[in-house]
């Protein structure tokens, strides 16, 4: 049954995935970019079954029934063409609360993994589909285990992912150039990118040119040494302790403050480096975010530009970013689950899976000729996105619950104390803890 009354945090839901934070790195980003991809060339093997069904596919993510069509909804229909297909996207008029307090069924919902505790779990639409996959000969040893285990992590087999996602480092050559510095290099430690940080941090012709800036969000949800955020057993924030400082001050803090004019910039500033910036500034030299960036920002089509596999540390090498996979997750509500788990089969399938990876989406499976093929039939077709991608391991996913927002938006607020020069990063970790914990405690009470 849907939740009595009770409302997801749906705010940090945005039309087009990932670039919600083009113009504003505070909001979450939950769903990676993808491909405006056309139609698949090759017409799905049609299912003969008799059975009917009606299923409605909600898009948290907000991507155009246009979207959702070419990637799914075409070839989908071409394959059961006794089944029904209703796409609706997360916006105005049709938000999840919305469509919740109008009784509108909803079978399958896509979303990513990070926004599945706000609209999966709080709603109480989670459902294990572990029988389901027994029943309908779904082989999970196909798929890339952490993808699987980012969504145990909430609790159950709740849904599928159709594709990947992960933090990769973008570069911008032309700036590399302008100062004779080599370009970044698959493998490098995080220590490696802060001395190549140095090398590009200049202010030429009065224009402040910055090494490296990534959000404090992205890092937090995708860190590779799977560090959860709250612990799920007391539900209380977990981020003031040294390893949480350590992460926070390698990744975010020195790259500003071990350059004196970066540092003056973004005080004076008062706001951190981010998507525009590097695409349409290009002040920013290397860009940590989630992959995917190319595919939704226009710049890209001119920048001269190139991304590596995110930088690892030495205590674990090889590990990079945590999955951040899109899942379709069946509803406990969907009258139609059996249909729904054949919808799932299918996108999943090596043959959807082949047109996926081709059109630059991240494939689920473990399969090498899948992987292959990477991005072939895209405009980046000849830039290092398979090696960004796929050098490193994925990291453990971390145990996500509903409260990891308000314990992110915690630290994200006071980190950047650290970097104006208003609060040392010990302060700043505690005033983070006590803020996300009371912001815990207040969203409990509205339930």
């Amino acid at each position: 049954m849907y939740a009595k009354k009770r409302l997801p945090i749906v705010g940090a839901f945005l039309a087009i995935a990932v670039m919600t934070a083009c113009t504003n790195q505070t909001k979450v980003d939950n769903t990676a970019p993808l491909p405006n991809n056309p139609s698949p060339t090759k017409e799905p093997t049609v299912d003969k079954s008799s059975e009917k069904a009606d299923l409605v596919i909600y898009g948290a993510a907000g991507n155009t029934e246009d979207e959702f069509n070419n990637r799914w909804g075409n070839a989908l229909k071409v394959k059961f063409p006794n089944y029904t297909l209703k796409y609706i996207a997360n916006q105005k008029g049709s938000t999840l609360p919305e469509l919740i307090t109008a009784g509108q069924p909803i079978d399958i919902i896509f979303d990513s993994i990070g926004g599945a505790a706000g609209n999966l779990i709080q709603n109480e639409f989670q459902y294990d589909i572990s029988d389901l996959v027994k029943k309908h000969n779904v082989d999970l040893s196909r798929f890339e285990p952490s993808f699987l285990d980012a969504t145990r992590q909430l609790g159950g087999l709740y849904g599928l992912p159709v594709n990947g996602g992960g933090l990769v480092l973008y570069y911008n050559k032309d700036i590399f150039d302008k100062f004779g510095v080599a370009y970044p290099a698959d493998g490098m430690t995080w220590e490696d990118l802060l001395a190549l940080s140095k090398k590009v941090t200049k202010n030429e012709g009065g224009k402040q040119y910055a090494g490296f800036a990534t959000s404090v969000t992205h890092p937090m949800r995708m860190n590779p040494m799977s560090m959860d955020i709250v612990d799920k057993a007391t539900t209380r924030a977990a981020i003031d302790n040294d390893k949480w400082k350590q992460f926070i001050q390698n990744v975010i803090v020195n790259p500003i403050v071990q350059d004196a004019e970066y540092k003056a910039f973004i005080q004076e500033k008062k706001g951190m480096l981010f998507t525009n910036d590097f695409a349409k500034e290009q002040n920013l030299a290397m860009f940590a975010m989630n992959f995917g960036l190319q595919y939704a920002v226009k710049e890209f089509e001119t920048l001269n530009w190139d991304m590596v596999s995110l930088p690892t540390f030495k205590d674990a090498p090889g590990v990079g970013t945590q999955p951040y996979p899109n899942f379709f997750f069946i509803t406990a509500s969907s009258k139609y689950k059996d249909a729904a788990m054949e919808v799932l089969k299918y996108v999943t399938s090596d043959e959807h899976e082949l047109i996926e990876s081709k059109k630059g989406n991240i494939p689920v499976l473990k399969n090498e000729e899948i992987k292959k093929v990477f991005g072939q039939d895209t405009a980046f077709k000849n830039k290092n996105m398979k090696n960004a991608v796929f050098f490193n391991k994925f990291a453990t996913p971390h145990a996500r619950t509903i409260y990891d927002d308000k314990v992110i938006g915690a630290i994200d607020s006071n980190i950047k104390k650290v970097v104006y020069g208003e609060a040392d990063l010990n302060t700043a970790f505690r005033l983070a803890q006590e803020e996300a914990n009371k912001a815990i405690d207040e969203m409990k009470l509205k339930k």
